[in-house]
């Protein structure tokens, strides 16, 4: 099976999204922070009888919403710079990716290299909505929007069947 991936922005935007968000999952931090911030305001709110309570409680629901807002809108600022880095308006061709059921590598290629990874040091792949990413390692990706694939299911077969079931994962 060899696909040419051409990459358009709203693919790399999902991808993006998809790893920090879904497989990182690096909302985490400022959702706890607003937990703890939003609690313990609310338990100043309820000591309103104390002096200062309120404006303590004030001052905790402010930066315990403000940050993680803040966060997030520093997080979707620089995700949209990253993606037009990229240059992918119009969609590109990135690279090419070759692999079958009858062999024990994967190879990628683009205008100036060319390399093969073994299956079995494949780190996971994840089928999503719109793309397949096969992660090589932890941090390094390939993507395969399933826009360009003939047949996303064979090609997942055989994704399946190199990986197997611990480093696969299937939305549904």
């Amino acid at each position: 099976m060899t696909i040419a991936v051409h990459l358009s922005e709203s693919n790399f935007r999902n991808f993006l999204i998809f790893n920090i968000i879904k497989r990182l999952k690096l909302y985490k931090s400022p959702v706890i922070f607003a937990s703890i911030m939003s609690v313990s305001a609310f338990i100043s709110f309820a000591m309103h009888h104390v002096e200062g309570a309120v404006m303590l409680g004030s001052v905790l629901l402010l930066v315990g919403l403000g940050v993680p807002v803040v966060y997030f809108v520093n997080f979707f600022a620089s995700l949209k710079k990253q993606v037009k880095l990229q240059d992918l308006d119009p969609p590109r061709l990135v690279y090419t990716i070759q692999f079958s059921e009858a062999s024990d590598f994967i190879e990628i290629s683009n205008d100036t290299e060319q390399v093969r990874y073994q299956w079995k040091d494949v780190y996971h792949a994840y089928y999503e909505k719109d793309a397949i990413y096969l992660f090589i390692t932890k941090d390094k990706a390939f993507l395969l929007p399933l826009s360009l694939l003939e047949n996303c299911e064979d090609a997942w077969a055989i994704i399946w069947g190199k990986l197997g079931r611990d480093r696969c994962t299937r939305k549904q």
